[in-house]
This record gives C-alpha cells, structure tokens and sequence, in this order.
C-alpha cells in the first residue's frame, strides 16, 4: 500500500506529535526526508528491506554505496563501530556535529547491507528535529543525502524536492530549506585522522 505524508515543523521548536509520527512511520518500513546540520537525508531502520530498496531504486545506488549510520550519542554509536580512546576523543570534540567519521565496523552491523566492508561512516547531526527523531526512535538510523540522480548538488528546498518523492511510499519532515554542503569526511581507521572530504565542518579543528 503507498503511504506519503508531508509532515511540516518549526526548525527550532518542533512539533512532537510530528516527531512522534515520523517515528511511527519509521517502524513501519518507510523511510523519511529529514534535515540535519549539513543537507537533507534519507533516514531509515536497518531492518526496512523495503525502505532501503525504494532508496536505492529512487537515487539508483549501486552495491558499492557507503551508507551512514546516523547516532544519538557516542554511546549509540560504539555499538556500531570500534574505537580507542584517541578516536573517541576526536568524536567527542567534534559531535554532534557536521562530520562523517569512517571508523572500523562492529560486528553488529547488518552484513546485508554493509556485505563484508570493514569500515563504516558514523554521524551524530546538529540539528534539533533529527536529534529529537533519534531520541524518540532510541535506535541507530541508516542514511544516505537527498541527491537526485544525475543532480550533483544536494536537494534543499522541500517546495522542490517533495513532488519528486510522493510516488513513493515515505515520509517529508519538512522544516524549511536545508543545507547544500555536505559533511567533511574523516577516516580514522588507520589511527592518524585522513580528511576524506571537506564539507561543511571545519577541519582541521
């Protein structure tokens, strides 16, 4: 059955019965349109078979693709990922913030998704509607940039973007227009931090 829902929140002061809905769609398989402290994202649950493959099939992913997996807090995220104390000082100075840190993935990982990659990309966004989604779910989020196919910017303007995705069966947590730059990329699997990306998160710090 097709589901969309066009959910709008202040940026600031959002709506908790929207949070709540967004949750709720979440653990229905859908995925979700929702800002962060860099661009727009797709959020989804590890499990959602179908909203994975309707990600992939709209932003045609190929196997390859490196997927986020978006955060609470660092606690969330070492379950997720191995870290030493100098790694987890970095993300503590630096989260929530606009950065992507590569770090070498846990077991726990879904090997559906991840296959046999050994490193996996960590976020914890800056952003009052995503953070409070992340507490309302109380569970680790996989996420991929609102990027149209053939597009190389990011989509920001929900006004835009919204008519392109109401075909499918997901949700907008519309809070305005979001950013175009993407989050700096940093890989800390080698113990040294590598700057994959510069985006926009200031680095070095």
């Amino acid at each position: 059955m097709h589901l969309f829902e066009h959910l709008r929140l202040h940026p600031e002061r959002p709506q908790i019965r929207q949070i709540r809905r967004a949750a709720d769609l979440l653990r229905q398989g859908l995925f979700i349109a929702v800002p962060t402290d860099s661009t727009y994202v797709l959020l989804c649950l590890p499990q959602s078979t179908r909203a994975i493959a309707d990600i992939t099939k709209f932003r045609q992913l190929d196997s390859s693709h490196m997927w986020s997996v978006v955060c609470e807090d660092l606690s969330q995220a070492a379950t997720c990922v191995r870290m030493d104390n100098y790694a987890h000082r970095i993300l503590k100075r630096c989260l929530p913030g606009a950065y992507t840190f590569i770090l070498p993935a846990s077991s726990s990982l879904p090997k559906r998704i991840f296959g046999k990659r050994r490193d996996v990309g960590i976020r914890i966004p800056d952003n009052q509607v995503c953070q409070m989604l992340l507490d309302e779910m109380g569970e680790v989020l996989l996420a991929t940039t609102l990027q149209l196919p053939g597009e190389s910017e990011p989509e920001y303007d929900p006004d835009e973007f919204v008519p392109r995705l109401k075909h499918l069966s997901c949700a907008v947590m519309d809070a305005g227009w979001g950013g175009m730059m993407p989050t700096t990329v940093i890989d800390l699997c080698e113990g040294e931090p590598e700057l994959r990306r510069q985006g926009a998160g200031e680095w070095p710090i």
